[in-house]
Parts: C-alpha cells; sequence; structure tokens
C-alpha cells in the first residue's frame, strides 16, 4: 500500500489535486516539473506531494541528520515540514514570509535578508524563487547568509525544454500570471538555465535526479514526482575563505 512518510502511515490511495483541471494548458504543452497533481495529498494528513518528495530528499541527503543544533531558516514554512523539523530540535528555528499569517513567523524579504554574513546553517525556500521580482538579488543574500559550508534547499518548478528562463517586462495580471507562468502570483518559469542562477550568486552544486538518491522509493508507492530532482546548493568555504584574505590588509614588501 501507499506510504506517506510525513505522517508514517499506508495510506488506501493518494487524492489528486482539487483543482487539477485548472491548470495552465501551457504548462502541460511545455511539460513543467512540479507537482504531480495525479497523486497530490495524503488522505490522512492532507499534506502534498512537495512535502512528501522534500522530506524524503533531506533524509536521503543526510541534512535532517545535521538539524540538531542547527541554524535554520524556512521561508513561507510549509505546516507540515515545520513540524517535522521542528522536532529535529534546531538550536534556532526560523520561520519567515513576506506576509507572514502566523504569529510565530517572521517578516522576512528573501531580496534583504536581516542576518549577518556567514551566520545561517541551512536556508528553506520551497517554491518560492518563481514568487519573488529579483532572484539574483534573493540567491546573493542567501550566498551572503550561509555558514561556509551552508546549504540551500529550493525547490521550484521549471520547464526543462526551455532554453532560458521566461519572464515578462512588466509583472503580468493574475490571469496572465496563470498562463504563462502556471500560477497567478508567479512571476516567471524557469528554463533549463536554472541552475546558473545559483551558481551565478557563488553557490555550487546541481539538480540531483530522483533516480541517484531514491533509487529504491517509487513515486507511486511514496506519492511523489519522480522527474522532480532535489535542488540542492552549498556555500564553499574556500571562497569564504579566500574573500575574508582579500580583505585583510597586507604590509608593504620592505625594500633594502
Amino acid at each position: 500500500m501507499p506510504y506517506c512518510c510525513v505522517c508514517d502511515q499506508t495510506v488506501p490511495a493518494w487524492l489528486p489535486h482539487p483543482h487539477a483541471e485548472q491548470r495552465s494548458p501551457l504548462m502541460r504543452l511545455l511539460d513543467t516539473v512540479g507537482s504531480d497533481l495525479s497523486m497530490y495529498l495524503c488522505p490522512s494528513c492532507h499534506c502534498s506531494d512537495r512535502d512528501r518528495h522534500l522530506w524524503l530528499y533531506m533524509n536521503a541527503a543526510g541534512i535532517t541528520a545535521q538539524l540538531p543544533g542547527a541554524t535554520v531558516l524556512h521561508m513561507a514554512p510549509e505546516p507540515h515540514l515545520e513540524r517535522l523539523i521542528g522536532a529535529c530540535q534546531p538550536a534556532h528555528y526560523i520561520r519567515g514570509d513576506l506576509h507572514p499569517t502566523q504569529a510565530h513567523h517572521e517578516r522576512i524579504n528573501l531580496e534583504a535578508l536581516p542576518f549577518d554574513d556567514n551566520s545561517l546553517d541551512l536556508v528553506i525556500c520551497n517554491h518560492i524563487l518563481e514568487h519573488v521580482y529579483h532572484p539574483d538579488k534573493a540567491l546573493s543574500e542567501i550566498h551572503r547568509a550561509l555558514k561556509p559550508g551552508g546549504i540551500v534547499v529550493a525547490q521550484t518548478p521549471y520547464a526543462p525544454c526551455l532554453k532560458h528562463t521566461f519572464e515578462t517586462k512588466t509583472v503580468p495580471d493574475a490571469q496572465t500570471a496563470h498562463l504563462l507562468f502556471g500560477q497567478a502570483d508567479h512571476v516567471r518559469l524557469f528554463g533549463d538555465d536554472i541552475v546558473d542562477y545559483f551558481h551565478a550568486a557563488g553557490l555550487q552544486g546541481d539538480l540531483l535526479k530522483h533516480e541517484a538518491l531514491l533509487p529504491k522509493v517509487l513515486p507511486a508507492d511514496y506519492g511523489c514526482n519522480a522527474r522532480e530532482p532535489f535542488f540542492v546548493f552549498w556555500k564553499p568555504a574556500a571562497a569564504t575563505a579566500q574573500s575574508q584574505a582579500d580583505k585583510t590588509p597586507h604590509a608593504e614588501p620592505q625594500h633594502a
């Protein structure tokens, strides 16, 4: 029987997205990678396929084992993942949102993070970058705030068939955004160049395929989309050390 890794129980079957028929026809045409709307919800805890897949990925990559004692920023935290991450007892678990609706969530702008340099161990921004106006600025801020070796997890819908990320010069209205980008509040559809955004910000890493990290996890059994890779990147320690060295004043050479 299907098994939900979020509520830790077997379920009779996954439930489809309640509004799957409203998916943008352009997203179907471009075969955009994101949620599998046919097996979207757990009938027991109502977590989404994105929740389940991310938790499976984080466990397989050893990230959950690093949570105890860590400083974690979780943007727009999903309730199910927030509960699981909190149970791992990070030293500092910061729940951020540009427009918080929960009292314990802090108002945080991903493009202007209110944290010192080299202060975060982990940043989770699951399906956020398609909403921000300047993803390059957001990723640069994440790089700045991460400790050397710190990790960012940034699942994002994208269309691998697009050579370049697709944006409009002005923010479209809700109906146009839904058609072009898949959702009324999205401002772009990333293409096959999505990794370039992370590398340009100084982060290392790549999109790790499902079969590489989760070879024994059958999508139908665990309710996830095997086409969705794991977006995991990190701040290299050597680059930070070199940056600090560049800022250190050096004595002028002495001449006889």
